[in-house]
């Protein structure tokens, strides 16, 4: 809605500035305009109008610094208001409004700079991690359920991912709320856990940007609406295990290969399921991994991450995320739809729908 008004705020605020050229050029009687305008001063109006047209494609297209263009177009506005005089004040509010955007649209920028420095610099790292192709003697030492599912996957013969960028699509709920439809951005680094996650979402009619962290075993959630102020701003060792466990969830369905990585341990549950344990700066998580019979691996499921409660407090609760959906992209076979499922006393609890939208290997 918010986005649908600016736009029409651009266009028509852009399209007022042609009055100025007509009546300084004599292309037509423009009766809300007495006072002469120059020649040079009509050139100035028309460029004033195709800024603000020009923003209003960058903003509808989504463009990350359309604000700049903003920025030029109600400055120069504003002093071609300035210099008519009153009839033309009226612009100044829609400069003014415009203004407030520009504003609030470099502070959900500069809080994304923090996600694409921090995303940057863990590509960075991972680039100089020597690369590996998996072989079949890497996957002897898991047991039979895994082997089949990396077999299936089609990991072998492949090099072990180093990191992994993705972007989804989809919509998150509370367990008071309703839901929220959201795209997201992430990087993933394997050889150190690291994970960085970027969501664009619309909370109670209002853009809302928010950024995960996981780095050195310590984890923070920031939670902007607009961008310009934070209702969630949460971290601390509760945090720390849950995003452990989201980023060895993140592995396991996403990076099948750098499943035979030696830091895992296992224990065979059965024919198609497998625990696995992974151990990060004191903290140790564990999954059960469970594989339908074509080897694919359809839930993971934990009782070692906390859920956000209503009240802002953290609740340990049995974590799941069955998915669905198969398809090959860079060459391994992954899951392009799955949920994230909190398993309450009262029954299961979807809170996460999610839909891969791109993925890559050692971006």
């Amino acid at each position: 809605m918010l986005r649908t008004v600016l736009i029409i705020l651009l266009v028509g605020h852009g399209l007022v500035h042609l009055l100025g050229v007509a009546k300084a050029f004599q292309w037509a009687e423009v009766p809300t305009l007495t006072r002469p305008i120059t020649r040079g001063a009509g050139i100035g109006w028309g460029v004033a109008a195709l800024l603000f047209l020009l923003t209003a494609l960058s903003f509808w297209r989504h463009h990350e610094r359309w604000w700049m263009v903003a920025l030029v177009a109600a400055v120069l506005s504003q002093v071609l208001i300035w210099s008519y005089g009153r009839q033309a004040a009226a612009g100044t509010v829609a400069n003014a409004m415009v203004m407030v955007a520009v504003v609030l649209a470099v502070l959900v920028w500069r809080f994304k700079q923090e996600y694409r420095s921090l995303a940057s610099e863990a590509l960075s790292h991972a680039a100089n991690v020597p690369v590996h192709v998996i072989t079949e003697a890497d996957l002897l030492r898991l047991p039979q359920p895994v082997q089949r599912y990396l077999r299936a996957a089609g990991v072998v013969g492949r090099p072990r991912p180093r990191s992994m960028r993705i972007r989804f699509r989809g919509e998150i709920r509370g367990f008071d709320g309703p839901w929220m439809p959201f795209t997201t951005v992430q990087v993933n680094r394997f050889d150190v856990p690291e994970r960085h996650f970027w969501m664009d979402a619309t909370m109670k009619g209002l853009p809302t940007k928010g950024l995960h962290s996981y780095k050195d075993g310590s984890a923070r959630m920031t939670v902007k609406p607009l961008g310009a102020f934070s209702a969630v701003d949460l971290y601390g060792p509760v945090l720390d295990t849950s995003e452990t466990v989201t980023w060895f969830n993140d592995l396991c369905l996403m990076a099948p290969g750098a499943l035979i990585d030696p830091r895992i341990t296992w224990l065979p549950l059965g024919d198609r399921s497998a625990r696995a344990t992974f151990m990060h700066r004191g903290v140790t998580v564990s999954a059960d991994l469970v594989f339908d019979t074509q080897d694919r691996l359809v839930d993971f499921i934990s009782d070692d991450r906390s859920a956000l409660m209503p009240d802002g407090t953290f609740e340990r609760m049995r974590f799941s995320t069955p998915c669905r959906s198969y398809n090959v992209e860079e060459g391994v076979r992954v899951a392009r739809y799955g949920e994230a499922v909190y398993h309450r006393p009262d029954g299961p609890f979807t809170y996460g729908r999610f839909t891969l939208l791109e993925l890559k290997y050692d971006p």
